[in-house]
């Protein structure tokens, strides 16, 4: 195995573990077989899409940076169990709002979601959002959540004495009450896994959430908003216990 940088090409290989969305879109480019890791369900389609390599199922596939719905749903559900409506904030950049919006309609939990169609707008959305919901989910979605914009964010939930619910241990250590994410360790044997699988059958397995993940909880914000929660890795045990007895993932 060979680590190179992603501008730099790679001699006589059969698969590119390409990490990161700088080297996936340089790897899509060169490469016929190719496992994109640390990067986005929505850019790994969008570069998959601007390829100019034809590609098939068999020859390119990805291990998401981001968590499947369900299990952020499940983290709110373990983590505050009082909590009924969930508000999401998006803009028309977001990625799969319908899986969202299904994925919470089988739950026990409400949807609260909110639009906002410019910066200008952000704040006067966020304000009227957060009026109606228990916790604030974010979503990766770079129009609404961004350097520009987390402080004011996470300033106007807090007032407003709505915990907001991240996407990695940046956003915990920001404010955010808590997040379920996947280490790089975590990813790499996944990918180490699928690469087997490469190696025994000639053929990718499809494009995937990671498998194990670690919940961060930031125990000042709790107390900081009254509230009573469990440690990140009791919740993630439970998180996953519960998983066990349905199926889920």
């Amino acid at each position: 195995m060979s680590i190179v940088p992603a501008v730099s090409p790679v001699q006589q290989t059969d698969i590119v573990i390409a990490v990161g969305g700088k080297a996936a879109a340089a790897a899509l480019k060169t490469y016929p077989v190719v496992l994109c890791v640390l990067v986005s369900r929505s850019v790994f389609e969008k570069l998959l899409q601007e390829s100019p390599v034809q590609r098939t199922t068999r020859s390119v596939s990805a291990i998401y940076l981001d968590q499947p719905f369900k299990r952020q749903i499940a983290l709110i559900n373990v983590a505050l169990p009082s909590t009924r409506n969930i508000g999401i904030l998006f803009s028309e950049q977001s990625a799969d709002i319908l899986n969202l919006r299904k994925v919470i309609a089988e739950s026990r939990f409400a949807l609260r979601e909110q639009r906002s169609h410019s910066t200008d707008s952000l704040h006067y959305d966020l304000q009227s959002l957060l009026q109606a919901s228990d916790v604030l989910l974010a979503i990766p979605d770079i129009q609404i959540y961004n350097p520009t914009t987390m402080r004011n964010i996470l300033l106007s939930a807090y007032r407003g004495n709505v915990p907001l619910i991240g996407i990695s241990p940046a956003y915990v250590r920001a404010g955010a009450l808590c997040a379920v994410f996947s280490t790089p360790e975590q990813i790499a044997v996944q990918a180490a896994y699928m690469t087997r699988q490469y190696a025994e059958t000639a053929k990718l397995p499809v494009p995937q959430y990671p498998t194990e993940f670690e919940v961060a909880v930031n125990q000042q914000v709790a107390r900081s908003l009254g509230l009573q929660i469990m440690d990140g890795a009791v919740i993630a045990k439970q998180m996953k216990a519960d998983s066990a007895s349905w199926g889920g993932k």
